[in-house]
């Protein structure tokens, strides 16, 4: 009997386990941190094992990596099997995502909304963190050094960058952190901006309405 098709590992839905909501940014970094190190723990041991890797993590398949680098196809390029170290970045990749969407779910909504803002803004696209887009872009980073690397080569250097913390929500929890504001207080404090440029603009808009009708009242008047 014929095999049964491979199925796409990064295409599978990430876990998120996110059960606790309205966590001021200090507490939900430190758990964002926790699940990370787990993970890095366990992926350290899958790096060490990858025998083990191949048995524990899913089998999967995937368009060949040098594809997903930027090289032009008329057709879909056929589906094959990842190796051990590709499959245990996909799935350090996958764990990545989770985490980062479990600590955005509880934390404020609004710091939620700007970080996919600065996604958009840095990245270009609403979802820059799936298999495919990783390792182009972790390729496009190696080129930079003069190297051409391997495919297993990138997934080695993606599943050493998945188990660190993105720098960004880093800096912007800490901030917030370090004032020991609530979640109440946080809230405000990232509304506070946008509701005051929109307090502006309407006063603005408002001004000019009123410049408007006086002028042409005035030549009615005339």
């Amino acid at each position: 009997p014929s095999a049964p098709p491979a199925v796409k590992l990064a295409a599978q839905p990430a876990p998120v386990t996110a059960t606790v909501t309205g966590l001021p940014s200090r507490e939900v970094r430190r758990n964002y941190h926790k699940r990370l190190a787990a993970w890095a723990q366990r992926a350290k041991n899958y790096a060490a094992n990858l025998t083990m890797a191949t048995i524990e993590l899913p089998q999967g398949g995937a368009a060949p990596l040098l594809a997903s680098a930027g090289a032009a196809a008329q057709e879909p390029p056929p589906q094959r099997a990842l190796s051990p170290i590709c499959r245990l970045a996909a799935a350090s990749v996958r764990e990545r995502e989770a985490a980062r969407v479990e600590a955005r779910l509880q934390g404020s909504a609004m710091m939620h909304y700007v970080l996919i803002a600065r996604d958009v803004y840095v990245y270009g696209s609403l979802d820059p963190f799936t298999f495919d887009k990783m390792v182009a872009q972790r390729r496009r980073k190696m080129r930079q050094g003069n190297m051409e690397p391997t495919d297993d080569e990138v997934c080695q250097a993606l599943v050493d960058s998945a188990t660190r913390s993105n720098k960004a929500y880093d800096e912007a929890a800490e901030a917030l952190g370090r004032q020991q504001a609530t979640y109440f207080e946080e809230t405000l404090q990232l509304c506070a901006a946008p509701l005051a440029a929109l307090s502006l603009a309407a006063w603005a808009a408002e001004v000019l309405f009123r410049c408007r009708r006086r002028k042409v009242v005035k030549e009615n008047c005339d």
